[in-house]
């Protein structure tokens, strides 16, 4: 099947519909390395901690109102551990393990709108092709 990815599809109550995300969390403190907080993250939603972590850069998510900047990393390595969700949202929340051109392919078809997660895989295109 080769390289997959692993998204959380949940239920976004703002925008009305179940959407395919990334892992993605805030800081417990505001001085807790970003490292942690993706670690930590991976741990709570998706029941895997990443042994490698590979930086992919930040963007801010909505600069027109919102000074939110988020960090993304690639995860390799992966253990499974006990997954630990927090909310509702999460513990309503569904793991989907996709092979990385089938997520870049519902990324083109517009079936995957979550912007961490468009950039996120984007990223992963140079490496694992269009």
């Amino acid at each position: 099947m080769g390289e997959e990815v692993i998204l959380i599809a949940q239920d976004r109550i703002p925008v009305g519909e179940r959407l395919l995300e990334i892992p993605a969390g805030k800081r417990d403190k505001t001085d807790e390395l970003l490292e942690l907080t993706a670690i930590r993250e991976c741990e709570e939603e998706i029941g895997y901690r990443p042994g490698r972590l590979i930086p992919l850069g930040s963007i801010y998510t909505t600069p027109g109102f919102s000074d939110e900047r988020i960090w993304l990393f690639k995860g390799e390595d992966l253990e499974s551990v006990p997954a630990r969700p927090q909310g509702p949202e999460e513990v309503m929340a569904e793991i989907v393990r996709l092979p990385i051109t089938e997520a870049l392919r519902r990324v083109d078809d517009g079936e995957i709108l979550d912007v961490k997660t468009v950039i996120g895989l984007h990223s992963l295109r140079r490496e694992f092709g269009p």
